[in-house]
């Protein structure tokens, strides 16, 4: 999916992108952190946006052959960089230059505003069961590794010593109701890969106490699932399930989400998303907008979401009302060749694919 959002105090603004890594890298020259940051420093700001877009297009099949590779003639220097070492040099030299980075995603712990805390009550993440086990005093332990040596992640990126488990997202709408991506479960999605909903487990307070550690479990935020109600998939449209629980939870632990807004959502509609990106502990990441709202079945945000998100509630900002659920975006990580790893994705806001979002009003409530 995506991510980081970088803006451009002259009113251009770029939206990071999120994980998994590109079908196919530029060419790699000798390359090094100073040959990058030089590049940078001798571009524009348009430079660089046109470079992001055109790497984008590249790898999208959206430019023709011909031009696909094309020497960028303003900004020679760029061309043979690999992503991961441009995004790096665009954060360093954003320091002193017009260009700044923001990775808008809180932890549990930074939110304060009590509504957005109820909701975030209410997120849910999916584990495979074969990744919990009972632990003692009533706990359990969850099958964990970092995000850094998970996703080989340059050292400096955010959250890389956090815990990596979660493969997906979830809001609970009703005592013993779970919504989330269809792609998220097997008898939705027919993949192989993902585990049927007997077999999955939802996880509640899957979160970070502090900025060192994340919060015990206890067997009692742990839910089977039970059975599908109802969800579809469809590649490039619509992409829900609804599933319940083997047990209502508590009120205590979570109330359920049942302010939905099924009215069509806006234009350049603010928006946040909140959900497990990459599957480490859940992440409440504002600041967004709608981009697209062509299709019937989901609109385009940007989103700050990443592979793992997949299953997200989406609201509004204004109001906290449920419009949607994230369903898919745009490549998440990309190779740093100079230093054998990866970094968070770049693209401009308004480029790209976006972060798709299934629209709340398609959703068929038992």
């Amino acid at each position: 999916m995506k991510r980081m959002v970088l803006e451009w105090l002259s009113r251009l603004s770029f939206a990071a992108l999120g994980v998994q890594l590109l079908a196919a890298s530029l060419p790699a020259l000798a390359q090094t952190a100073s040959d990058a940051r030089k590049a940078v420093k001798d571009s524009s700001d348009e430079q660089l946006r046109r470079e992001f877009q055109r790497r984008f297009d590249e790898r999208s099949g959206v430019l023709p052959e011909e031009k696909a590779g094309a020497r960028n003639v303003e900004s020679p220097s760029l061309l043979h960089l690999d992503d991961g070492a441009i995004v790096e040099a665009v954060r360093l030299e954003g320091r002193s230059r017009v260009i700044y980075g923001t990775d808008e995603r809180k932890d549990w712990y930074e939110i304060t505003n009590p509504r957005v805390q109820a909701l975030a009550r209410a997120s849910v993440a999916s584990f495979r069961a074969t990744d919990i086990q009972d632990g003692p005093n009533g706990g359990v332990q969850l099958k964990l590794r970092s995000l850094q040596d998970a996703q080989r992640l340059c050292t400096g990126e955010k959250f890389v010593s956090q815990p990596m488990g979660a493969f997906c997202s979830g809001t609970l709408v009703g005592p013993d109701l779970v919504l989330t991506a269809g792609h998220c479960v097997r008898e939705i999605s027919g993949l192989g890969a993902v585990p049927a909903v007997t077999s999955t487990r939802f996880v509640f307070g899957y979160q970070m106490a502090s900025a060192s550690a994340h919060a015990p479990i206890s067997s009692a935020q742990v839910f089977s699932g039970k059975e599908i109600v109802g969800g579809t998939m469809n590649p490039k449209a619509e992409d829900w399930a609804l599933l319940r629980l083997s047990r209502p939870v508590p009120a205590t632990l979570a109330e359920p989400v049942s302010n939905w807004d099924p009215t069509p959502v806006r234009q350049d509609q603010r928006v946040f998303v909140i959900g497990y990106p990459s599957g480490i502990p859940i992440k409440y990441a504002p600041g967004a907008t709608v981009r697209h709202i062509s299709d019937p079945g989901f609109f385009v945000t940007n989103l700050d979401t990443f592979g793992g998100n997949s299953g997200s509630g989406v609201y509004d900002e204004v109001t906290n009302r449920l419009i949607g659920v994230l369903v898919r975006g745009e490549t998440d990580y990309v190779p740093d060749k100079t230093r054998s790893c990866y970094r968070a994705n770049i693209c401009p806001t308004s480029g790209c694919r976006g972060e798709d979002v299934t629209r709340i009003g398609v959703v068929r409530k038992p």
